[in-house]
This record gives structure tokens, C-alpha cells and sequence, in this order.
């Protein structure tokens, strides 16, 4: 009988080691391993070429930033970066330069300086 319960007691316990090291894994698995590169996106609002340029091109002067490519129809910037990439610091950048987006408020001051053409709160259309 105490080796049946030597046994029943080792099975346990080789379990629970297994389903703790599973769920350690998973856990640190969630974010990008040093090193290893992440995709994020997020809206952000322009009207043309010109913004889709300014956009990218503010994201890409962000540090960990690899990539960027933003849809004019959909208003989705991709970014493709390092794990030191973070996509609030593009959004700060991103506001600055005059654009919103659902992570920041464009600057006013920035927004001033776009062109008529990029002044997407006055109506105008995508083009």
C-alpha cells in the first residue's frame, strides 16, 4: 500500500512540475523575447500622400521602430519593430507632427503647420 501511495503521490507531483513549467513559459512567452521583433497597429488619421509620408516617416525617426506603413483607407498604421519599440512614444511623435490618433491628441501646434490638404478636421476629403 505505501508504494501505491509513493506512486499515486510521485504522479502528482510530476504533474503539477509539468503544468508549472507549461504555464511559466506561456506567461513570459506573451511578450517579445529580447531581440525578437513585434508587429503592433493602431489608427491614425491623415487624408493623402503626404500624410501617409509624414506619418511613416515620424514613426520610423522612433527608436525600435523597423517599419511602418500606413493605409489611407483604413487609417491603420502597422509597425513591425524591435521589443524596445513602443507604440506610445510613436503615437507622442505622431501628435506632434500633427496627427491624431487613438492613442494621442494631435498637437495643435502641429496640426497648424500641415498643409491645407492634410487639415483632416476641416472637412476635407481623402484624396
Amino acid at each position: 500500500m505505501q508504494s501505491f501511495n509513493n506512486s499515486v503521490y510521485s504522479f502528482f507531483l510530476c504533474t503539477f512540475m509539468v503544468l508549472g513549467i507549461s504555464f511559466s513559459t506561456t506567461a513570459q512567452s506573451s511578450k517579445p523575447a529580447k531581440g525578437m521583433e513585434q508587429t503592433v497597429s493602431f489608427k491614425v488619421t491623415g487624408t493623402c500622400g503626404n500624410c501617409k509620408e509624414r506619418i511613416e516617416s515620424a514613426a520610423l525617426d522612433v527608436k525600435g521602430v523597423k517599419k511602418a506603413e500606413w493605409d489611407i483607407q483604413t487609417d491603420m498604421l502597422v509597425l513591425v519593430g524591435s521589443s524596445k519599440m513602443d507604440k506610445q512614444k510613436v503615437a507622442n511623435a505622431l501628435a506632434k507632427a500633427g496627427h491624431k490618433s487613438e492613442l494621442a491628441a494631435a498637437d495643435p501646434k502641429g496640426y497648424a503647420k500641415l498643409p491645407g490638404c492634410c487639415q483632416y478636421d476641416s472637412g476635407i476629403e481623402k484624396h
